[in-house]
């Protein structure tokens, strides 16, 4: 072997070692890489400011999700936490998105077949703008059609998810926004599209995955409708089943743990220059490997398995779907009991008699757990 051959296989050898060494996957690591030590807050919102420079160019999001800013983040998170204070369980404002999210259902509900994930996209949107955004409207109105109607600024948002692009101009998504969320008197200029676009997109996956899982898993389906019929903060936790039934907040952990929002999160990492030539100063976790373990470290059994039943056990499995630490999402203790509403309500509309879900057979391996149906 010529010395050049001998030389690129060793930086090829050293570079897999530095990729290995540079991703975390015990319970442990991944908690050090979310909330890593002697790495202060700009430098965090540096690096996420980077990864996300798209959502600014092409959607025009200009939130704490594309800014540096540290005052920008401690407000951004201020706003988010006061809009859902207001649709919190067991309020009037959640109560009213009970029949938002109930009357989305059927108003999206196609007179002939649809893809299921464009169906979940419009009834998601529609409750988020309408049942959380436009609080102080008091009747829950139809989102009215203007530049763009539901369905196009839904397959938009999700083109620019999978693809980085979207032939749809920010001028048109943030037009119609702007008539579409009311613009609270805190902050008038906001724009909307900072609102609407980081949550929506997070949340339409997880109710998708949700109404997925208990179409395949009866077990999850009445912990879900149970919560449906009496959507309270004391029906989401409990479970109405025998000893080692699943709550509605047991399977929704489950489907965060083998589905979470975001499989892989990357953090800028303080070490020392001769550590930091071996694991490198960007460090990532991942967090669908992690979710193998439980909270302890010791690996989960049958962890690909969907087993709402495992959130029962006294020892918790591993959860990092929302990330930790200074970044982690404001909106974690709000996310769960909403996606169990909506699919809730998905699954009392699509009741198997007059709708039902089908998936056309198929052997090829599938990104999303609800391709096809």
């Amino acid at each position: 072997m010529t010395p050049p051959v001998k030389f690129f296989r060793a930086i090829i050898r050293f570079s897999k070692r530095m990729i290995k060494a540079g991703r975390g996957k015990t319970v442990d690591a991944v908690r050090e890489v979310l909330d890593p030590p002697d790495v202060d807050a700009h430098a965090l919102l540096q690096m996420r400011a980077r990864a996300n420079r798209r959502l600014d160019q092409v959607l025009g999001v200009t939130s704490t999700f594309v800014s540096e800013e540290e005052r920008r983040h401690a407000e951004d998170v201020t706003r988010v936490g006061e809009i859902l204070r207001v649709v919190d369980l067991d309020t009037t404002g959640w109560r009213r998105l009970v029949k938002v999210a109930q009357r989305s259902v059927f108003q999206f509900l196609p007179e002939a077949s649809c893809d299921f994930a464009a169906f979940i996209r419009h009834i998601t949107f529609h409750a988020w703008v309408v049942g959380v955004l436009n609080q102080n409207d008091p009747h829950g109105r139809v989102l009215p059609e203007t530049d763009l109607t539901v369905e196009e600024i839904t397959n938009a948002f999700f083109e620019f998810s999978e693809h980085g692009h979207t032939n749809v101009s920010p001028i048109q998504i943030h037009s119609t926004l702007a008539q579409w969320v009311a613009a609270r008197e805190e902050d008038p200029d906001y724009p909307p599209i900072n609102l609407v676009f980081p949550l929506y997109d997070k949340l339409w996956r997880l109710v998708a995955a949700t109404v997925i899982c208990a179409q395949c898993f009866p077990a999850s389906r009445n912990p879900l409708l149970d919560f449906g019929e009496n959507p309270t903060r004391r029906q989401f936790s409990v479970s109405m089943g025998g000893y080692g039934d699943p709550s509605a907040a047991d399977v929704i952990k489950e489907v965060l743990r083998l589905y979470p929002p975001v499989e892989q999160i990357s953090r800028p990492y303080g070490l020392p220059r001769w550590q930091a030539m071996l694991k490198g100063h960007v460090q990532t976790a991942d967090i669908k490997a992690v979710h193998n373990y439980d909270e302890r470290g010791a690996h989960l059994r049958e962890p690909r398995e969907f087993r709402p039943a495992r959130w029962q056990d006294e020892v918790k499995p591993a959860m990092f779907a929302f990330g930790e630490g200074t970044l982690r999402c404001p909106a974690h203790q709000w996310v769960p009991a909403s996606a169990a509403l909506i699919a809730s309500k998905v699954m009392e509309g699509v009741d198997g008699v007059k709708w039902r879900m089908e998936q056309p057979g198929s052997d090829r391996e599938t990104r999303y757990n609800w391709e096809g149906w």
